[in-house]
């Protein structure tokens, strides 16, 4: 078919009285670029409506799976240090917050037992270790530089 559209390209322009204009290639794809990472937030509240999606991000960056409760005295301590730290890591890891009474599947699915649980998600599949309980802003971020 391109050899059609050229061999026509050629004879409008001849009968035009213009020189033939060589068939164009096809347009290269587009590159993959910083833009797609913009696309993905910071911070997001799993649902198992969207869970499919979070796990498409682990492939681009690390997803912080945080199983929590608003009723998890530990989980409501941790949770500042969680944000300050997504935030001074200018989104470098997305803060995907599930919340257990709501999600008991999610729960069931990756063995959760106690909260608040932290788990490190990359390429759609847990990596690296867990971190369980609430020890301390120092601890905290330790583990999370290890994503």
């Amino acid at each position: 078919m391109n050899r059609s559209l050229a061999v026509a390209a050629t004879a409008v322009a001849v009968l035009l009285g213009g020189a033939a204009v060589p068939a164009a290639a096809a347009p290269a794809p587009a590159p993959a670029s910083a833009a797609a990472t913009t696309d993905i937030p910071s911070v997001v509240d799993v649902t198992s409506a969207n869970y499919a999606q979070v796990m498409q991000w682990s492939h681009t960056k690390p997803v912080v799976l945080d199983f929590t409760a608003d009723w998890c005295y530990w989980c409501q301590k941790q949770k500042p240090y969680l944000q300050k730290y997504n935030t001074e890591d200018n989104g470098a890891w997305v803060w995907a917050r599930v919340d257990v009474d709501d999600n008991p599947d999610l729960s069931r699915k990756y063995g959760v037992r106690g909260i608040p649980a932290l788990l490190n998600i990359q390429n759609g599949q847990e990596a690296g270790s867990r971190l369980v309980g609430f020890d301390g802003p120092t601890s905290l971020r330790t583990w999370l530089n290890r994503l």
